[in-house]
């Protein structure tokens, strides 16, 4: 039989998960692509190059938004280990590393990164949209997006870490040694 303090304990625990969970969902991240032309506060959005293999969008900001910051967002959401933003933009306008902005010209910003990447966040108003490609964008790409609900703040764009060929020995190795312990123990 268990006893009263335990289950209150384990009511208190389960409350106070279900207040912190409601708060964390205040602003979530939503798959909205990741074809060209799905709608945010409704309106339609639409980017090239096109297909991206994954577009996410965040419905609030995101502060601070520095590269390094934008970085750890991106590897907690879509579970990657990314280097150094290798291009960035710290506004729609000017003060880009590694790359040119052309602005706001007919409703399309567009943005050229001088390196390969294959992570892209573009902050706006009250919300981050960040785009994944299966084979990085080449360096001298124009990515261009149009009917962004606001005004387009910054670019981040990243490359997908490489693993070094010794990872992958001890991936190997680490395999094998769990594939001979096996085999042990089943003879047993």
């Amino acid at each position: 039989m268990k006893s009263v303090k335990s289950i209150a304990i384990k009511a208190s625990m389960l409350a106070a998960m279900t207040v912190l969970a409601s708060a964390a969902q205040a602003a979530t991240w939503v798959d909205v692509g990741p074809a060209s032309g799905f709608v945010i506060d409704g309106s339609t959005v639409t980017y090239s190059p096109s297909p991206a293999l994954q577009v996410k969008y965040y419905d609030d900001n995101l502060v601070p938004q520095s590269p390094s910051d934008i970085q750890g967002y991106i590897n907690g959401v879509f579970g990657t280990s990314l280097g150094t933003a290798v291009s960035y933009c710290e506004s729609a306008t000017s003060g880009c590393t590694a790359g040119t902005t052309a602005g706001l010209s007919g409703g399309v910003n567009s943005y050229t990164s001088a390196a390969a990447y294959d992570y892209l966040a573009i902050h706006f108003g009250q919300g981050e949209l960040v785009f994944h490609w299966a084979a990085p964008v080449a360096a001298g790409t124009t990515f261009t997006i149009e009917g962004l609900p606001k005004g387009l703040s910054n670019y981040r764009a990243f490359i997908s870490a490489v693993p070094e060929p010794g990872t992958y020995a001890m991936l190997l190795a680490g395999l094998g040694l769990l594939g001979f312990m096996a085999r042990r123990r089943q003879g047993k």
